[in-house]
């Protein structure tokens, strides 16, 4: 085998390299100007307070000054994407309400340009034949009202209210099929409510349950004093008391809501913004025992909304013990919360 040539290594060149021209001085750096001295800042304007009414605007119940029906046009709801079955706690057949169900609404009134935010309770039981259902037992469990300040009721009050405040047993409704065989068409009937007031007068003998709806402004005038006005709660003051951090307020109120709107079938719970519409309106008359600066009414804003939840009766309804009801009402305000 022939040797493995390599190529011939490198060899330096012999001839010198040019000298390196060196290179110009840098020129001297040019001093920056000084800074301008800082202006001083404009000292802040002190804050304006708020003026006292406007805490009031949270503690104001919904009233009127004109019968504004809201919501009377038909109302498209979306169909809700909640629990749906069938199984044993969804009636016996779809859009079916027989059972025990407790509901939660939500509205809105405005007052001094603020909004006030109420939630209210009520409990119903349930029964269904054909497409339309009767409640045999229902109960108004209370409210809150939010905003800077709360709004509530004691339980005085609350026990006051719970079965006495509806024009009267025996609300109806509708639970049916749509046209579309695969949703559930929902319809409370109207109901009118009075708190503080003597009922005959200032509701029944103008309306009862199955009458036509009718606007505030065919009832009475509320009182503003004894003897129309009335103390439900017992606590020596005129009409009822609504209670907050900022002062109390005795009124007499009487309202109205209906509800509607479309749900899955086998639904055992449902609603919420844009599934189930309350239209409502509300008037309101303020005891001059209460403070001046707190006499204030709100207007309502445009529909409401609700949502249902059937539940378990045993879990809920009391039958003994020193108040019934109202341990009853304290079961379906803690439901509420569990589940939404």
């Amino acid at each position: 085998m022939p040797p493995t040539s390599y190529p011939p290594p490198l060899v330096a060149s012999a001839r010198p390299s040019a000298p390196a021209r060196p290179l110009a001085p840098l020129a001297p750096a040019r001093p920056l100007a000084p800074l301008a001295p800082a202006r001083p800042l404009a000292p802040l304007a002190p804050a304006r307070p708020l003026a006292p009414l406007a805490l009031l605007a949270l503690l104001v119940a919904p009233g009127c000054e004109r019968d504004g029906v809201y919501g009377e046009q038909p109302f498209d709801a979306a169909v809700d994407a909640g629990p749906t079955g069938p199984d044993a706690d969804v009636g016996p057949e779809p859009c079916n309400a027989t059972g025990s169900w407790i509901a939660e609404e939500h509205t809105v009134a405005l007052a001094l340009g603020a909004e006030q935010r109420a939630t209210t309770w009520t409990y119903h039981e349930l029964v269904q034949d054909g497409d339309r259902f009767t409640s045999t037992r229902s109960l108004a469990c209370g409210l809150v009202v939010d905003g800077t300040t709360t709004v509530t009721l004691d339980d005085a009050t609350l026990a006051a209210l719970a079965e006495t405040e509806s024009a009267g047993p025996g609300r109806g409704g509708v639970f049916r099929l749509s046209n579309d065989q695969t949703t559930c068409e929902f319809i409370l009937d109207r109901m009118y409510n009075l708190r503080g007031a003597a009922k005959s007068t200032y509701l029944t003998d103008v309306w009862q349950v199955g009458d036509p709806p009718l606007p505030l402004s065919a009832f009475p005038p509320l009182p503003t004093a004894p003897p129309g006005m009335e103390d439900w709660d017992g606590d020596g003051m005129d009409g009822i008391t609504l209670r907050s951090n900022i002062g109390n307020r005795y009124v007499a109120q009487r309202d109205f809501n209906q509800h509607s709107g479309r749900v899955p079938r086998w639904a055992a719970e449902f609603g919420g913004p844009g599934v189930i519409a309350v239209v409502w309106d509300s008037q309101e008359a303020v005891s001059l025992q209460t403070p001046p600066l707190l006499r204030v009414t709100g207007t309502p804003a445009g529909n409401g909304w609700a949502r249902y939840a059937r539940v378990d009766r045993a879990q809920i309804v009391v039958e003994e013990g020193p108040d019934p009801v109202l341990a009853t009402c304290k079961n379906v305000q803690q439901r509420a919360q569990q589940i939404w």
